[in-house]
């Protein structure tokens, strides 16, 4: 048993060593004992910056923005115990986005375990299923960090973890006398992401990886394509990507894409999706619903991940499509429980096939109608929802809007779970030079602000901005307690209607009677000491003509819970009419 944990302190710097090798240069870390040897290691290599964050559940979402911002692995370190389960939530939202974090956990030796020894739990497997692997690191097991960081990145990234059971003593006598392991074939990443091999200091590209669509495949494709009155292309969440937005604007297809698909770049997209497919039997009567199936695709293609609106997922579940293709790798989820067939390739390589083929629909006028049916429609809910805005007293809707016209060119935009990012996805974005990031992978508010601060350090010379809700703030004001220089380049955007606004949108909470605090949680707080203790700019509207241009810091904006919820009503019982 005594074998069995790392006694060898040299085992952790040649680990830290190979994470340098495999392309990482980024570790986030928390304090602890136990985890001594790592914080030493990774403290001490030349080539990696290490980022101290004192709250391990703020720490694993300011691991995530790194890695998703920088597109590079990114190690995440804590000590044993407790503060292992809280990495958990980042780590569940990195395997539902596809985010290579190397979570790598200090732990005591396994004899000690149900021994009532401090800071002594069940560590190993901590994390599953919501991670790509799970790996014992010790002294009989050393050569799995190859296994583990490699897995990481291949294929569909994710999460992986190393759970290292270490022994005392755990500090080196002499700094000077560290060194790190330097042999052998690993994974590096240039300055753009591309993986190479490196072996013996020779470097060498490799090949992409490619997922081969067979052609009979293709045949499939084309028939179904040339028989289909109605196409419709529908794309989840995906990370910024200049060459699919490229290739997708050279399809005749109407192409549909949530906020976070990052898709506005592309011509003619139909991003008001909430407001076309929205349940117009419940508003304006049954003479709307003769018109539904007009919106309905004969065949419907999918890529990248979740929708945001919940009407275009309850219009698909009531009026499927006749055909329902997901191009895609990983886990593939089925949220309209219409799913035909699926292409385990990336969005990329499908459309760079799709557009070197020529493939085109048979008879191009039918589906020319269907995409102007679409475009046509949104025009009309557009016109509609500015109306309403443009009517409506001070709301948290026309605030953001107003947000979201001033944004930076080439910027980032971070939207908050819960109303912000469904409040964005009504609007929509107009700038193809702004880039959108949410955690959607589970969609909760928890480490909200610690996310879009790790995409801040990622990338010191873009404006980030992040738009959040009040208990989102608030829940997560940790992820503003850093052992270093808080970032500038961030604007924090906070809703504050004094609590959960959208408990007293939603039917259900909202008709509890005497019980709607419970949900919707109601305070008095503000940003304003929160910024005066962090030493960040603040600024409050109450007002459209006080949210002035992008500025470093907090920006507050107060609304008023009830005209929200007004002003919501007024959009949620527009009906919407169908052109033709």
């Amino acid at each position: 048993m005594n074998s069995v944990a790392i006694s060898n302190t040299q085992h952790i710097y040649d680990l830290v060593g190979i994470c340098a090798q495999y392309g990482v240069q980024k570790a986030v870390v928390c304090p602890g004992s136990r985890c001594a040897p790592l914080l030493i290691g990774f403290g001490k290599h030349p080539d990696i910056e290490t980022i101290s964050i004192t709250d391990e559940r703020s720490a694993g979402f300011i691991a995530l923005g790194l890695a998703q911002q920088s597109d590079r692995p990114v190690v995440l370190v804590c000590t044993s115990g407790t503060a292992v389960q809280n990495f958990a939530p980042a780590v569940t939202e990195a395997f539902y986005q596809n985010v290579p974090l190397i979570v790598l956990t200090a732990d005591r030796p396994p004899e000690w375990i149900d021994q009532w020894d401090g800071q002594t739990i069940h560590q190993k497997n901590m994390y599953e299923p919501h991670i790509k692997g799970s790996f014992n690191y010790n002294e009989n097991n050393v050569n799995v960090g190859e296994e583990a960081l490699t897995l990481a990145s291949d294929g569909a990234k994710g999460p992986v973890h190393l759970n290292i059971p270490i022994r005392e003593p755990f500090y080196s006598d002499s700094l000077d006398e560290i060194s790190f392991a330097t042999k052998g074939t690993r994974l590096r990443f240039t300055t753009n992401g591309q993986a190479l091999r490196t072996n013996g200091g020779q470097a060498k590209f490799t090949k992409e990886k490619k997922y081969e669509i067979e052609g009979s495949v293709w045949d499939e494709f084309e028939s179904i394509l040339n028989q289909s009155e109605k196409v419709m292309v529908l794309g989840g969440q995906l990370e910024p990507n200049q060459e699919l937005v490229n290739l997708i604007n050279q399809l005749d297809m109407p192409i549909v894409g949530d906020v976070i698909s990052n898709l506005h770049g592309v011509n003619d997209v139909i991003q008001s999706s909430d407001l076309i497919f929205k349940n117009r039997t419940a508003t304006k009567g049954a003479e709307y619903t003769k018109d539904e199936k007009k919106l309905r695709p004969d065949f419907l293609i999918t890529f990248g991940r979740s929708v945001i609106s919940n009407n275009l997922k309850l219009f698909f579940r009531k009026h499927k499509p006749i055909i329902h293709w997901h191009i895609g790798t990983g886990m593939v989820g089925d949220p309209f429980q219409s799913l035909t067939k699926r292409i385990e390739t990336t969005p990329l390589d499908f459309f760079r096939e799709l557009i070197k083929m020529g493939i085109a629909t048979k008879d191009a006028e039918i589906t020319k109608t269907y995409s102007n049916l679409l475009t046509e429609t949104q025009m009309v809910v557009d016109k509609d929802f500015n109306t309403i805005l443009d009517e409506s007293e001070f709301n948290y809707f026309s605030a953001v809007r107003k947000v979201l016209k001033q944004l930076p060119e080439n910027s980032v935009l971070h939207l908050g779970n819960s109303m912000p990012v469904r409040i964005a996805n009504f609007i929509g974005i107009d700038d193809s030079s702004v880039d959108v990031w949410c955690n959607r992978g589970t969609s909760g508010i928890d480490g909200v602000l610690s996310t879009a601060v790790g995409h801040a350090l990622a990338e010191p010379n873009r404006k980030h901005t992040l738009i959040v809700g009040d208990l989102s703030f608030f829940y997560d004001r940790n992820g503003l307690w850093l052992n270093h220089e808080f970032p500038t380049n961030l604007q924090i955007v906070v809703l504050n209607d004094s609590g959960g606004g959208i408990f007293n949108m939603i039917p259900g909470p909202s008709n509890q009677v005497g019980l709607t605090k419970l949900f919707t949680t109601p305070h008095n707080r503000t940003a304003e000491l929160t910024a005066k203790e962090f030493g960040l700019n603040y600024q409050s509207a109450t007002s459209l003509d006080e949210i002035k241009e992008w500025g470093s810091g907090i920006l507050e904006i107060f609304t008023n819970m009830n005209i929200n919820k007004e002003t919501f009503n007024k959009i949620a019982t527009k009906g919407t009419r169908i052109t033709k």
